[in-house]
């Protein structure tokens, strides 16, 4: 639809696309706002190279390397992730798996504002540690990881590659190594018209650099200092470093701040000033340049250079340079108006050579360009894009306002506007009031009625649509693929006229709350349905003696803009019994809450079932809802399930009525104690402190607790003296690196670092395990423990498993990756004085959340312990 005003234009069109391919920002930082981006805008002008950077995981990039190219150099830049990190541990939270992979996700995108690199990835899911290429491929199909790679290069058509990893066993993990494989193969591929014929057209890279772990002295698992005894290694040498004048602070205090953005990975740094050097190594090439050649020899890096690929344009290019360089010299960062015409008419000779060019890549180029010289044109003229929506979140047929504000903050009056706003199909926009022209300091609203369609999908990532099919998500066919999330909702794009030159603004729609603490804070609106449905627990568990009923509470949470009623009810197994049979529920308004509980009565028996949440609103019947990924650093986004718990009923019991917990890194441990009626008691730093802990048969410490829990280091003795006085202590995994000279435990045992070989981990969750000593209390009381438990677990048996120990511990299971020698270090324990001291390496902060029965059985055991 075409609604019109005078010298006012907006247009709002109805289309499956949004009006650019690439994700818009979810927000400017400062050094792409006001002389900051001028200056940043001005310096991309003429460069017309890039660079795609490789690896296996969110936190693999160099980002020092990233900023000092994407801002440093101005050169189009971005960083191909192999994975979304799914299979790491949560430093921040308790998300784990997909849910992790979103959260990781936002981390990589925080960082790449600030860096100002792209981001990109391939449909593979993180399984876990892996030990080497092979190992990987079994879970990852090599022709397919081989065409993501393939696809996304010559998607972005890169001059240089460079790969993290060797591909050899010194990477570590294999992902690691596989990533390093693939890129060095993926190099050659791109360009064979012969393979992947449907990712596009071949593309052939000049030049593959290896930049390895071990040549970025931001890394902080790598031993050596001193710049990695760089000068001994071949190679180039590149001081990320630099100081840029304008930014105030060098490329690598950037880097360090967006690596800060990593926090589920406990990625935070100092931001040192000074020298830094990254070294990299020129492993294949399509050029014939000498191996220690300037980093950008051999390749296309001004516009200059654009006459190689169309030799007609080198007088017309010559003279584009020189008015760059004239701006260049012209601009004063307080007067940034004084070069809009000078922009305007570089931009014009810019088209002028694009259409006079019949070289498609040429035209490629310099429609990116387009993009600089457009934001170098913004912010010269003061002119700046703002779309409101009324609401955080809208459900299908709901109607809420959107506002599109521009603001002119420079000289020039601009008679006409025109804005265009992207709607998807089946929404509909109603013209709300008109305005006039932008005058100099003015500001403009353009206000609209949208309507939703009834029809409307709901906002969520697109690669958690489908459901994973093994190792790999199932992408959509939309362009989405490969970007790190969905195109934005209601993309915006503003235009005025300047000397017969269009100046556009690009801005997508957001949500903003001014909280009365923190001040201002946007998110970015969703479709969600009009009642979201959660259950809880998703996963339950139910011991096959003793009580069989259980509690389930089914949240309610009303989206629609008004009050709404429903009828909750529990779908069960037959024979099973629900109390109440049903529940009414009343909401008045958007954005409240109900929870409802239901005890349900199970009598089945060993096995699993489902439980299915339904939630009758007049005619419609919802059974599914969605959780808010929600941290500060990051954007909020939701991840939808059914209303559906999944029952197992199990043979297990536990002896132990209440436990204490220290939690640790990613800890739902408590919620799994729970499930099998244990009351919890969350420890907290004065509880260790001064509380009588000897009120507590069992206590039990998180995964990593020493590594984020400084009162546990100040305070190990009393936990010692605990056992001592007849206490039971399991410690779950830790590195010795992070616990340091502190003896944790009542006899000497050492554990691995995270920057030494990954020998002392079981990565194979099938790995046959041998229980060593089968009389064992551990393993006899109150459950049996057998190899069968072991049976159907996942990602991995266990990690950070213990070296050595003093021989007052006793090893009670053994298991090793294949070809590897036995590994008894993964659950050890000692008696001392009147208690029993426990450590294990074994995954149970996976396995029990994924309601793995062998782990609650055997975990059962070890907080039943009797002393």
């Amino acid at each position: 639809m075409r609604l019109m005003v005078s010298k006012w234009f907006f247009i709002v069109v109805a289309s499956a696309l949004a009006v650019a391919p690439a994700i818009l920002p979810a927000a400017e930082v400062p050094e792409d706002r006001g002389a900051m981006g001028l200056s940043q805008a001005l310096k991309r002008l003429d460069v017309i190279a890039s660079v795609l950077h490789t690896g296996a995981h969110p936190d693999d990039e160099n980002s020092a390397l990233l900023a000092w190219l994407a801002r440093g150099q101005g050169v189009r830049t971005a960083y191909l992730s192999a994975t979304r990190g799914e299979g790491g541990v949560n430093l921040i939270g308790s998300e784990l798996f997909e849910t992790l992979g979103v959260i990781r996700t936002e981390e990589l995108l925080a960082a790449r504002r600030l860096d100002h690199a792209e981001q990109f990835f391939t449909p593979n899911y993180e399984f876990g540690f892996s030990k080497s290429a092979d190992d990987t491929y079994t879970k990852w199909n090599h022709d397919q990881i081989l065409g993501d790679f393939v696809r996304v290069i010559r998607d972005f058509r890169p001059e240089i590659i460079v790969s993290r990893f060797t591909g050899t066993p010194r990477d570590g993990h294999g992902h690691h190594q596989v990533a390093g494989l693939i890129t060095q193969e993926a190099f050659k591929a791109a360009a064979d018209p012969n393979r992947f014929p449907e990712y596009g057209k071949p593309w052939q890279a000049k030049k593959l650099y290896l930049n390895g772990m071990d040549n970025d002295p931001n890394n902080p698992n790598n031993q050596n200092n001193a710049q990695n005894n760089q000068n001994n290694q071949p190679g180039i040498r590149i001081n990320v470093g630099e100081f840029d004048s304008v930014l105030g602070r060098s490329y690598n205090q950037i880097a360090i701040e967006g690596r800060s953005m990593h926090r589920s990975q406990g990625q935070g740094g100092a931001q040192e000033q000074g020298p830094r050097q990254t070294r990299l190594q020129l492993t294949q090439k399509a050029v014939n340049v000498s191996d220690d050649a300037p980093f950008f020899s051999g390749v296309l890096y001004r516009l200059s250079d654009l006459s190689q690929l169309d030799s007609s344009l080198s007088a017309d290019v010559a003279g584009l340079e020189q008015r760059i360089s004239a701006i260049r010299q012209k601009v004063n960062l307080t007067r940034p108006a004084d070069i809009v015409a000078d922009l305007s008419a570089a931009l014009a000779d810019l088209e002028r050579i694009r259409a006079k060019s019949t070289n498609e890549h040429v035209r490629f180029l310099l429609d990116k360009k387009e993009d600089d010289f457009q934001e170098a044109l913004r912010i010269a003229s003061g002119l700046t894009i703002d779309v409101l929506a009324s609401d955080d979140t809208v459900v299908p047929g709901q109607e809420f306002n959107l506002t599109i504000s521009v603001t002119n903050g420079g000289p020039y009056n601009f008679p006409e506007l025109r804005a265009v706003t992207d709607l998807p199909p089946g929404w509909e926009a109603v013209y709300d009031n008109s305005t006039g022209s932008l005058e100099p300091g003015q500001r403009l609203d353009q206000k609209y009625k949208v309507k939703v369609s009834n029809g409307a999908d709901f906002t969520q990532p697109y690669w958690l649509r489908q459901p994973r099919r093994g190792d790999r998500f199932v992408w959509p066919s939309v362009p989405a693929g490969t970007l790190p999330r969905d195109e934005v909702l209601l993309p915006t794009r503003a235009e005025v006229k300047y000397q017969g030159t269009t100046i556009v603004m690009k801005k997508s729609a957001e949500f903003r709350r001014v909280d009365r603490t923190y001040g201002e804070q946007r998110t970015t609106p969703k479709v969600v349905p009009a009642l979201s449905v959660t259950i809880s627990p998703d996963i339950a568990i139910v011991p096959l003696k003793g009580s069989r009923q259980k509690e389930f509470t089914v949240t309610i949470e009303n989206q629609n803009p008004a009050a709404a009623a429903a009828e909750v009810h529990l779908v069960t197994p037959a024979g099973w019994t629900v109390s109440p049979a049903s529940r009414s529920v009343n909401l008045s308004r958007q954005g409240e809450k109900a929870s409802l509980q239901f005890m349900v009565s199970v009598s089945s028996a060993a096995g699993d079932f489902a439980i299915q949440a339904v939630a009758k609103s007049g005619t419609q019947e919802l059974k599914i809802g969605y959780t808010a990924v929600a941290y500060p650093h990051i954007q909020t986004r939701y991840v939808y399930s059914a209303a559906q718990s999944k029952v197992e009923v199990i043979d297990v019991a536990t002896t132990v009525s209440s436990v204490g917990y220290v939690e640790g890194t990613g800890d739902a441990i408590p919620d799994a104690l729970r499930q099998l009626g244990i009351n919890v008691t969350v420890l907290s730093p004065k509880d260790i402190a001064t509380a009588d802990l000897s009120k507590f048969r069992t206590i039990v410490l998180g995964v990593r607790a020493y590594a984020i829990r400084d009162d546990l280091r100040a305070y190990n003795k009393r936990l010692l003296d605990y056992v001592a006085s007849g206490g039971t202590l399991i410690a779950q995994y830790n590195r010795g690196n992070e616990v340091g000279n502190l003896q944790i435990g009542p006899y000497p045992f050492t554990m691995p670092n995270v920057n030494q070989n990954n020998a002392d981990r079981v990565t194979h969750e099938e790995a046959p395990v041998r229980i060593l000593d089968p009389a064992h209390s551990l393993l006899t009381v109150p459950n049996k423990i057998t190899e069968s438990d072991f049976d159907g677990w996942i990602d991995e048996r266990g990690t950070y498993f213990l070296r050595t120990w003093d021989s007052r511990y006793v090893p009670l299971l053994e298991t090793h990756d294949p070809g590897e020698p036995p590994r008894e270090g993964g659950l050890v324990v000692g008696k001392y004085g009147r208690g029993t001291y426990i450590y294990t390496g074994l995954s149970f902060f996976r396995e029990l959340p994924a309601g793995v029965k062998g782990a609650y059985r055997i975990f059962a055991n070890l907080v039943s312990v009797e002393n």
